[in-house]
């Protein structure tokens, strides 16, 4: 039975710096607020071990508990840092404007023919952006570059500005999915001009509004880490924190969400580049084949099933939930006794065949020594997924599954 009472449907998910960049299925923070102030107290550890965008995070701090998040995606690392970071907004404004009043002064000297800038390029990058984009972002990127080493935490902030604006000016065709990347093609493509330094400008002044938001609702006695890790290895001691709340992926990366495809122009324009990208994209779970061992009664049924159907998609499917099952034995590891991992995870259908990944979790997470408190259930009217391709179907509803160690 769904609890209308975790739907959320109308609330505004986007307040202060929740909206600062578009980051794939995020938690929203009206759930992750909920979770923290029911199974914890002021001055506790909330760790997300997929933080993503850092929903979580920034509900933690404003909830006065100390934050811990972990992810092995550079962006999501690169937003979480930067929103969680509470910044006095007149500093803010004082540094980013001077940068935007440099930037105004290079793009006219361009326009000029007085200045060329360093132009930056990376493969297929005249397929994602027109070639005056392309200029107008180098100069931008060249004129926050400047900030590096000097003010991180401002220095951050704009670089998830840029990404932003990066993001808005290229190619995309953005549709009801803004997940789904794909390149505009024909006369879209034609009549696409986006005016880069106007996206900018907006973005920024929409950033020191959230950030004085922010500042504002963040209690100032509490602490953030973020890690740029795997969540089958945590860096974290043993019974060091008191609460998890997290949403993990649903499933292996090349059939249910592709965080690193969402990611990929942000990273290479951040300076990441292909091969560093190659290498994190071939961590996520399930990635790397492993041969199946009796581990669950669901998953071992699962696979057998699916085996019938397609071998291939039956490994696929093995795999993620192994290395998921390595991700909820650190999550027991690192949590304290009598404390509770909260998990949001919708199901998912493979070759035709539904996984029911809440079922799953609740037996995995028995498995690793957790005993099962409770299960809500709700419909997902916000969280954006890709609902149907020809891969794989995404089921629009989640399970909020409470999982104590005992």
């Amino acid at each position: 039975m769904i609890d209308e009472t975790w739907e959320y449907a109308d609330a505004d998910t986007q307040y202060h710096v929740h909206g600062l960049h578009p980051y794939p299925a995020r938690m929203i923070p009206q759930i992750a607020n909920r979770l923290i102030r029911e199974n914890s107290t002021k001055g506790d550890t909330v760790l997300d071990p997929f933080c993503g965008s850092g929903s979580v995070l920034v509900e933690a701090l404003i909830l006065g508990r100390n934050a811990v998040g972990i992810d092995i995606n550079p962006l999501a690392v690169l937003i979480s840092r930067a929103k969680t970071t509470s910044i006095n907004p007149t500093r803010f404004c004082s540094v980013s404007n001077e940068i935007l009043k440099s930037i105004r002064q290079q793009m006219f000297l361009n326009r000029e023919n007085k200045y060329e800038p360093g132009v930056f390029y990376f493969k297929n990058i005249y397929h994602w952006f027109k070639k005056e984009v392309i200029k107008d972002l180098s100069i931008i990127k060249e004129c926050i570059d400047k900030l590096k080493n000097q003010d991180m935490a401002i220095y951050n902030l704009l670089r998830v500005c840029f990404s932003l604006t990066a993001y808005k000016s290229s190619n995309i065709a953005f549709s009801d999915n803004p997940y789904f990347i794909r390149a505009k093609t024909g006369k879209a493509l034609e009549k696409h001009s986006p005016n880069t330094l106007e996206i900018f400008e907006k973005n920024l002044l929409n950033y020191q509004c959230r950030i004085e938001e922010f500042y504002n609702a963040c209690t100032k006695d509490v602490s953030c880490k973020i890690h740029h890790k795997d969540s089958r290895s945590m860096p974290l001691k043993d019974n060091s924190v008191d609460l998890v709340v997290t949403s993990p992926p649903y499933g292996e990366e090349s059939h249910t969400m592709s965080y690193s495809r969402f990611s990929q122009l942000s990273l290479r324009w951040l300076d990441f580049g292909s091969s560093y990208i190659s290498r994190y994209s071939a961590k996520s779970l399930g990635s790397i084949i492993t041969v199946f061992r009796n581990t669950s009664p669901i998953l071992d049924q699962l696979y057998l099933e699916l085996a019938k159907k397609n071998k291939k998609r039956a490994k696929e499917v093995f795999s993620f939930f192994w290395d998921y099952k390595k991700c909820i034995d650190e999550i027991y590891r690192v949590l304290r006794p009598n404390c509770f991992a909260c998990i949001v995870i919708g199901d998912r259908s493979a070759h035709g065949m539904k996984v029911s990944n809440g079922e799953l979790t609740k037996e995995l997470g028995n498995l690793s020594g957790f005993c099962h408190e409770e299960t809500y259930h709700r419909e997902i009217p916000k969280k954006v997924l890709p609902r149907r391709d020809y891969k794989v179907d995404l089921i629009n509803k989640e399970d909020i599954i409470l999982l104590k160690k005992l």
